[in-house]
């Protein structure tokens, strides 16, 4: 069912606009992970993912339509030929996957950090040491990443994983769990929702480990000519400030 409502909606996208050749030339369906501020933030069409697209090939013309979906759809949708371009894609999800297309250069990182109330003073050096902790990750992540990740979940009884990354923040300061593991930004983005709100306290120091390592991820394009825009564009951008701000423009406030 939600496949025939996806390509429903990506039809309807479609026929809003006219079906001139050269107008159809400057449109590209993107698709994105739904529930990953401040990569990607739906309710406003922004994110560090879309500011990136619209940095290099918003400006030379294109409209850029983002799709929307639950993060592992995303991969079908491009599959099954209903968006030109997928994001969070590496060398690793391609052969999974075994994708076609012509993947970009690394447009950006994300980097999963073990993060934990710096009174508790915990010494990590190593992904197995979090065996010994309550720890509550993002969900798929048993699945994706490292053997010794996998190895350390298998082992933890208090291992848990959720789709709902506030509430790891949430329930980190509430000290529900020793331990959280995610993304830095995402991390930074919810603390400072938080302090927002004033829903927690979120002054007190955290710790965070860099046990993980980053994770490059770019774009895969169904077409070659408009891959290699993207890369051109996409190395000028970073020899400028812009391409930091872009990056930094969510969470800079929050550090």
């Amino acid at each position: 069912m939600f496949r025939i409502y996806t390509r429903i909606l990506i039809t309807l996208l479609l026929l809003v606009f006219p079906f001139q050749k050269a107008f159809s030339q400057q449109k590209i369906t993107v698709a994105l992970g739904n529930t990953l501020p401040p990569w990607v933030m739906v309710e406003d069409n922004t994110g560090i993912i879309p500011d990136l697209l619209r940095a290099t090939l918003g400006v030379h013309g294109y409209q850029i339509h983002f799709v929307y979906v639950p993060y592992a759809r995303r991969i079908p949708l491009y599959t099954e030929n209903l968006v030109d371009v997928v994001s969070d894609i590496n060398e690793k999800v391609i052969e999974t996957h075994q994708m076609s297309g012509y993947f970009s250069d690394i447009a950006y990182s994300y980097e999963n950090f073990a993060f934990s109330l710096a009174k508790q003073n915990l010494q990590l050096s190593s992904i197995a040491q979090l065996k010994h902790f309550s720890v509550l990750s993002w969900q798929g992540a048993k699945e994706l990443l490292t053997p010794e990740y996998q190895a350390m979940a298998r082992e933890n009884p208090q291992y848990a994983e959720t789709y709902d990354q506030l509430a790891q923040v949430q329930l980190l300061y509430r000290e529900r769990y020793e331990v959280i593991q995610m993304d830095g930004k995402i991390f930074d983005y919810y603390r400072a929702l938080i302090n927002i709100n004033d829903e927690i306290d979120v002054s007190k120091p955290v710790q965070r480990f860099a046990l993980f390592g980053k994770n490059p991820s770019g774009f895969l394009f169904r077409d070659e000519a408009l891959r290699d825009l993207f890369n051109e564009n996409l190395r000028k951008l970073k020899s400028t400030e812009e391409y930091t701000r872009i990056i930094n423009r969510y969470t800079s406030k929050s550090h």
